[in-house]
């Protein structure tokens, strides 16, 4: 039996059928470790060390200014009844009711976080295929073995988890709170995934229950896998990136030469039944082209159908 949890360490979501993406062409550095402890698995402990899996910058970066003058906005805290107050008049408040607050102390809150443990204890294996993505939170660390003892427990758990296509759920404390997460093998690698817990997850049957019964035909079911079949190819991570950060640039960089900045190019809207909408998605996979079918009398925006 696995022991109880324990915890303390950081997390992004990633699917099991998924070929991981292509190595950076040049070795980011990793700097510090965000975390670092034992992972525990009932009497095996490994020494591992975590560090983020996924880069936090972000391509944009604005400030609020006044627009009759230009300069920064300033923000000051102010009581609606006693106007601006200090940093050291400020406490925390719980509403309990409308308009009715109790106030934390700090010492409060010390209570109820959790012990700072050094160990992200393992509970239980579960099924890849079991989680659903809607339970990845977005933070992911690749864990790292800490020191050369522990290269050998930390390579044969990898192996192990890879071979049974299992993972690891557990607990660990991030931040002072206690997180739900979940330990896999991506290659030789370990990856830790924050987990929302599952009161958090809303249940897809409340959705799912609003939609009417399907009506689609067999015909159109067929259509609808052979456009699958087709356009399935092996997964190339080179065709997607993310620029937005070279649009920024160049709408700042237009804007600063007072230019017009860039402008999207219009895609055609295209109104086609589904049936015609199939043959012709088929055609283009067939034939391989990715140009849009024209249709004959665009009547505006609506979905196909």
């Amino acid at each position: 039996m696995i022991p109880a949890v324990r915890s303390a360490l950081p997390p992004a979501p990633v699917s099991a059928a998924l070929p991981a993406p292509p190595p950076s062409p040049s070795p980011v550095p990793r700097g510090r470790p965000s975390w670092s402890g034992l992972l525990r698995i009932s009497l095996v402990a490994v020494p591992v060390k975590a560090f983020p899996a996924v880069s936090g910058a972000s391509p944009s970066h604005f400030h609020l200014l006044h627009a009759d003058c230009g300069q920064r906005i300033q923000y000051h805290k102010s009581c609606a009844q006693h106007g601006p107050v200090t940093a050291d008049a400020i406490v925390k408040g719980y509403e309990y009711a409308p308009k009715q607050y109790v106030v934390v102390e700090p010492e409060d809150l010390d209570q109820l976080r959790p012990a700072r443990d050094k160990a992200l204890v393992i509970e239980q294996f579960v099924p890849l295929a079991a989680l659903e993505p809607t339970f990845f939170a977005g933070r992911s660390w690749y864990l790292l073995p800490d020191g050369p003892a522990a290269q050998h427990p930390y390579a044969v758990l990898a192996e192990a988890l890879q071979e049974t296509r299992k993972a690891a759920l557990g607990r660990v404390v991030l931040s002072s709170q206690r997180q739900l997460v979940l330990v896999r093998a991506a290659g030789r690698l370990l990856v830790v995934d924050v987990l929302h817990y599952p009161a958090q997850v809303r249940s897809r049957a409340t959705w799912e229950t609003d939609l009417p019964p399907s009506a689609a035909s067999e015909a159109e079911r067929e259509l609808a896998r052979q456009l699958i079949a087709l356009a399935s190819t092996p997964l190339d991570w080179t065709r997607y990136r993310d620029t937005s950060a070279e649009e920024l640039a160049a709408l700042i960089e237009a804007k600063v030469a007072k230019q017009p900045p860039p402008s999207p190019a219009d895609e055609p809207v295209l109104v086609l039944h589904l049936m015609d909408a199939l043959k012709q998605s088929i055609e283009q996979a067939r034939n391989g082209t990715a140009e849009p079918a024209k249709s004959r009398k665009p009547r505006g925006r609506r979905a196909t159908g």
